[in-house]
């Protein structure tokens, strides 16, 4: 099958859902949300995602044979706005690039930079079929050009495939400027966690290689007793391969992976398997996103499982992550490309993979 490739504009979408595209067992519809927010539904026989394609590209909503893959917030919709707390709650979004992270007292950038919400004005179906088989996605072109700052351009890319609950998720950044650029990416990924469920991993179950996170970001709440959680998962990280009632992740607790082992194809993998025998994945070469961190939330208004945030450095803010070296380079004329399995695995081929992650 040739990859064939056509343009969307604003006016391609109406309140009421339409049908654009139908390519093997795929079918795409286009909508809007009652906030204006336009919106794309991928659709196969296992299940659909909602893209937001003019608003940071997120994947909004993932749902797979009835179950919903999408953390729990206190948002129905996408809200259209540029604030990143106000419509908090997609299941994937693009964070960074320049700067990322909760700003300290010196940062003056927003929480995770420009691209969470960045108004994308080129955007892009795409069809094609590769190794995987048939896909249909989306891509666009984010422009950032700030006087005596940075000029870069953002590529980001969906592949949803006709058989699979699995879709790629990639971003390719690129250096515009005659001068160097910071970079600062993460890919965040924001599961249901759901108690009784377990979690399998690549990297081991210890404080050598996870590491957690004992700084409050400033739009934090801490309840009494939540130091002393902190404390103890600082000493056994292993408490959370399980999510459990009675642990405490109001507000939230995060990990940071410091040894990212990998298999014999050097990729990293991570699975929530549910009661029912399905899993959640990720799955991506380390080489470039070698700080993954781990979020765990369960508050009376949200619900959220980072299960593996791929990114460039931790989250702490650019000056916190400067003073420890994470800030890597794009050199004029340059660019990096970041490439992330993620989405919704069956019963079966959930335990092939954890016997290759054992293994």
């Amino acid at each position: 099958m040739k990859r064939a490739k056509f343009k969307l504009t604003r006016e391609s979408f109406r309140y009421k859902e339409e049908t654009i595209l139908e390519i093997g067992g795929i079918t795409v519809t286009a909508f809007r949300y009652s906030t204006g927010v336009r919106a794309l539904r991928f659709s196969n026989s296992k299940g659909f995602i909602i893209l937001l394609p003019f608003r940071g590209q997120q994947v909004w909503d993932a749902v797979f044979n009835g179950r919903r893959l999408t953390m729990e917030s206190m948002y129905d919709e996408p809200m259209d706005v540029d604030n990143f707390l106000g419509t908090y709650g997609c299941f994937i979004m693009h964070c960074g690039a320049r700067r990322m992270g909760c700003p300290g007292p010196e940062d003056d950038h927003p929480l995770h930079g420009e691209l969470p919400y960045a108004k994308y004005n080129e955007v892009f179906i795409e069809t094609g079929e590769n190794e995987k088989g048939i896909y249909a996605g989306l891509s666009g072109v984010f422009h950032y050009n700030q006087a005596f700052q940075d000029k870069y351009d953002a590529r980001p890319s969906v592949r949803f495939y006709e058989n699979s609950g699995v879709f790629d998720f990639t971003i390719e950044v690129e250096n515009l400027s005659n001068y160097p650029m910071d970079l600062m990416y993460m890919a965040h990924i924001n599961f249901l966690p759901q108690l009784g469920t377990e979690i399998f991993q690549s990297p081991d179950w210890d404080q050598n290689a996870m590491k957690i996170r004992k700084s409050i970001p400033a739009h934090v709440r801490v309840q009494e007793g939540f130091i002393d959680f902190l404390e103890k998962l600082e000493k056994e990280p292993g408490l959370t391969k399980t999510i459990r009632e009675e642990d405490m992740y109001d507000p939230e607790i995060c990990f940071t992976f410091t040894d990212l082992k990998t298999s014999e194809d050097g990729k990293a993998r991570f699975i929530q398997r549910h009661k029912d025998g399905s899993g959640d994945y990720v799955c991506y070469n380390p080489a470039l996103l070698d700080r993954t961190t781990r979020w765990i939330m369960r508050t009376k208004n949200q619900k959220a499982f980072g299960l593996a945030l791929p990114a460039t450095c931790e989250s702490e803010g650019y000056s916190a992550e400067k003073a420890k070296g994470n800030i890597k380079i794009i050199e004029p004329g340059a660019s990096v490309l970041f490439e992330i399995e993620v989405g919704y695995l069956e019963p079966e081929e959930t335990e092939n993979i954890i016997k290759y992650i054992n293994k």
